[in-house]
């Protein structure tokens, strides 16, 4: 078996109540302590249907077209990382796992896909997964719009791939120019009304 990615030597798969297997963390690691570093095939993300059917589940979007794909016939321990919408871990440029808080021994380890999964214009390959995270912020439904929400860019600052986080900017920006170029009048009700100029 050819091995692609890295997993933190205090890390292990093992059964999970989320989703089959998942990662969990064997002693204490620290915030934002480098948990794993995935690798793999780069393909476009209409190539995922190429792959073998029971493969196409371990694809990771690294780019608005492009999918890490598994390396080899069979996944890799890297590919088991689990969804929770209060996840603690997220990234650290694309393909670098970092815990988001301390993580205490027998954890499971987790990220937001969010925090990796957008919409790929010029493709009909659409996300969506329905979550049974259990957590009191489960959003029920995790799709390919969700790093738009506020909420997740303001708990995920500095957690998001580096992709995902350059939508955000641009998106932020272009929000920022746009206030540039009007008059913003705040009436009574303190609601903003912009006008073009």
């Amino acid at each position: 078996m050819t091995i692609s990615s890295w997993l933190h030597p205090h890390l292990e798969k093992r059964n999970s109540d989320t989703e089959g297997h998942g990662i969990f963390a064997r002693a204490d690691i620290r915030k934002d302590e480098r948990l794993a570093i995935f690798g793999g095939k780069i393909m476009l993300i209409d190539d995922m249907y190429q792959i073998p059917e029971e493969l196409q589940r371990f694809t990771m979007q690294i780019e608005e077209r492009f999918v890490l794909g598994p390396s080899g016939t069979v996944a890799e321990d890297t590919d088991f990382f689990n969804h929770s919408c209060c996840p603690n871990s997220g990234f650290k440029g694309q393909v670098f796992l970092v815990a988001m808080r301390d993580i205490r021994a027998g954890e499971e380890i987790t990220f937001d896909y969010a925090m990796t999964v957008s919409e790929s214009v010029g493709s009909d390959m659409v996300f969506s997964l329905d979550c049974a995270c259990g957590s009191p912020l489960c959003r029920k439904t995790i799709t390919e719009q969700d790093w738009m929400l506020p909420a997740l860019q303001d708990r995920y600052q500095g957690y998001f791939s580096q992709y995902i986080q350059d939508k955000i900017e641009a998106r932020n920006a272009a929000r920022a120019g746009e206030l540039a170029g009007s008059d913003v009048i705040v009436p009574e009700n303190e609601t903003a009304v912009l006008l073009s100029r």
